[in-house]
């Protein structure tokens, strides 16, 4: 745990201070909006809720998912992957996008925020991990992480990129159990955490993006995408 954490905050560290280098300063209002945006507009909250309703349910068989499926999920190397992923799978995407474009934007503020949302409320709930290591179980990091990922990815590129990053964040969440880091509860309010934050951050976005345009204005954006390219036209009359 201590480990992954450093990594993380060692990562996020750089990404701010890439961003304030190409005059893409991180706003602390655009992260809160951005949760504000999550908590209280569809399908968000929806999602939020749904997570919670899941992890609730999924406590009871927490205990017996661990005894009977801990180590015997996945193999090896499929293990390490979802592992890696878990905390590389979000660098990875945002590296694909120009940094100080609107974009890149997005997609740093959704990171920094589910950073702090994730370790806020394991840091609160105090719950601890099934291998006894520490108290910061609940919910998974590298599953929100992954499926913050996996939804950014969606949301910029489309299925093509988006659905293999889904199934690789599930893996992540499939090896956090494996390797008996995690609750099957950890793991689900985990990746409903990481879907709701990408999906209020880029719904946030885009309305800001309606905002900027003038009355009858258009603005059009291209993602540099070979395999899927899309254009986005966003309009206000």
């Amino acid at each position: 745990m201590k480990k992954s954490l450093f990594i993380y905050l060692l990562l996020l560290f750089e990404l701010i201070a890439s961003s304030d280098l190409y005059g893409q300063a991180i706003s602390i209002n655009q992260i809160k909006s951005g949760i504000s945006y999550s908590i209280n507009n569809n399908p968000s909250n929806l999602i939020l809720i749904g997570g919670l309703l899941g992890s609730g349910i999924s406590t009871k068989y927490d205990d017996k998912i661990q005894e009977v499926y801990q180590g015997k999920i996945l193999g090896k190397s499929a293990a390490k992957l979802g592992d890696y992923w878990g905390i590389a799978g979000q660098f990875i995407i945002l590296s694909r996008l120009k940094l100080g474009s609107d974009d890149f934007n997005y997609a740093t503020s959704a990171i920094i925020a589910n950073g702090l949302c994730t370790y806020g409320i394991k840091f609160i709930t105090g719950r601890m991990r099934p291998d006894g290591a520490n108290r910061r179980s609940f919910p998974s990091g590298h599953t929100s992480s992954s499926f913050l990922a996996a939804t950014i990815a969606d949301d910029l590129y489309g299925s093509k990129i988006g659905v293999p990053a889904y199934l690789l964040a599930g893996l992540t969440g499939l090896s956090r159990i494996h390797d008996n880091k995690h609750y099957l509860s950890d793991v689900i309010f985990g990746a409903s955490l990481g879907i709701a934050l990408g999906k209020g951050f880029g719904n946030d976005a885009k309305k800001k993006t309606l905002q900027k345009i003038d009355d009858g204005g258009i603005k059009i954006r291209i993602n540099n995408l070979k395999e899927n390219p899309r254009i986005h036209f966003y309009w206000s009359f």
